[in-house]
């Protein structure tokens, strides 16, 4: 992997923890609050679909890897 600006690693490191943590807390929260829609119910228009919740999950989670193991090798 080429040595990326230290910048660049810090955001990935954080900001990829923060979109993880974020998107983690929010499946969590749909997860308990949201109540079972009754049998034949059209989903509500503008609903987000569950799988981005968890795309954008693991997006964070490959981040703050690529993040930790470019900042390891530079040092």
């Amino acid at each position: 992997m080429p040595n990326l600006p230290n910048w660049l690693t810090l955001v990935l490191r954080w900001g990829g923890l923060a979109l993880a943590v974020l998107m983690a807390a929010i499946l969590i929260a749909v997860k308990v609050l949201k109540q079972a829609p009754e049998a034949g119910a059209m989903p509500e228009p503008g609903a987000v679909p569950d799988w981005l919740y968890w795309v954008l999950l693991v997006v964070g989670v490959v981040a703050v890897a690529v993040g930790f193991s470019a900042g390891q090798r530079k040092s």
